[in-house]
């Protein structure tokens, strides 16, 4: 059993292992970074709470419409894990995967 004052600290650890297991394995959404309430800055403090560490920030357009002026924010980790900071998706390439191996 978590000792209570152990508590936050274990569920940052927990956060931190879903996520990297799901980039891990083809990317998806980690409990920790989904919900409504998440705006894209308060995904970036989440994962600096966990401990990872942005290399890049970068925008991407639109997939569906590259004319868009609208970009979407993203960011990668020093770990080459990307995070899509307006729903929370993640994703590592498979050239990263096999490096990290």
């Amino acid at each position: 059993m978590i000792p209570e004052n152990l508590r936050e600290q274990w569920e940052l650890v927990q956060a931190r292992t879903e996520v990297l297991f799901l980039a891990d394995h083809g990317g998806g959404y980690p409990d920790c970074l989904t919900g409504d309430g998440l705006t894209p800055a308060a995904r970036r403090v989440i994962l600096r709470r966990m401990g990872f560490r942005v290399a890049e920030e970068y925008d991407m357009p639109d997939p569906k419409d590259w004319d868009n002026p609208v970009r979407w924010p993203w960011v990668r980790l020093t770990n080459g894990v990307a995070v899509f900071l307006v729903d929370g998706i993640v994703s590592r390439s498979p050239s990263e995967r096999r490096r990290r191996k």
